[in-house]
Order: C-alpha cells, then structure tokens, then sequence
C-alpha cells in the first residue's frame, strides 16, 4: 500500500529555485513534457461541420446530442427530430445525420 508509483508525470512538475538559476535549464523546465503513451497522439476534433443553405452547422448540436455521441444515441436523435419537425425541416435534419454517418 506505500509502494512508490513508477509511471512518468503527464507534465513536469514546477521548476525549483536551483533550475531558475540557470537561464537554459528553467526553459527547459518550463516546457511541457508528455507522457510517453500520449507522445504520438493528437487531440480529437469531435465536431462534425456541415454545409447547409450556404451556412455552417454543428451536426452533433443540430441533433441535440453531445459532440462525440455513439451511432446508437445520434440515429435516435435524429429519428426523434424527423418525427417533431415540419416536412421543411426533415431534409436539414437527413443532411446533420448523414454528416455524422460520413465521418465516423
């Protein structure tokens, strides 16, 4: 139960007076390391824009669901919205679904 945790910081933690002393080696304190599993990972865009009436949209907001939200969750949004909307509105509704479909 007192064992040390061995795994590298995420970041490194605040420089100590000793590193601000040398100009060189505060910089290099001050830079953000990464944990060796997250090195080669970039963050994930979880929107999905889309083209509708020459205006941009959110798919995921347009369907009221979290950016990111599983197939299941979006396909019951959208069938929930197609049944609540005017028949003007369903071809925008197709055009968000379809939208999430093509990028994931």
């Amino acid at each position: 139960m007192k064992a040390q945790d061995t795994a590298p910081p995420l970041i490194n933690p605040e420089p100590t007076e000793a590193a601000t002393r040398d100009v060189a080696t505060a910089a290099a304190a001050r830079s953000t390391a990464v944990h060796p599993d997250l090195a080669n990972m970039r963050p994930k865009n979880l929107n999905v824009i889309f083209s509708y009436n020459s205006h941009t949209w959110d798919a995921y907001e347009v369907l009221g669901v979290p950016a990111g939200a599983s197939i299941k969750t979006v396909t019951e949004a959208y069938q929930t919205q197609i049944r609540r909307c005017e028949k003007e509105s369903i071809d925008f509704f197709e055009t968000a679904y379809n939208a999430i479909l093509n990028k994931k």
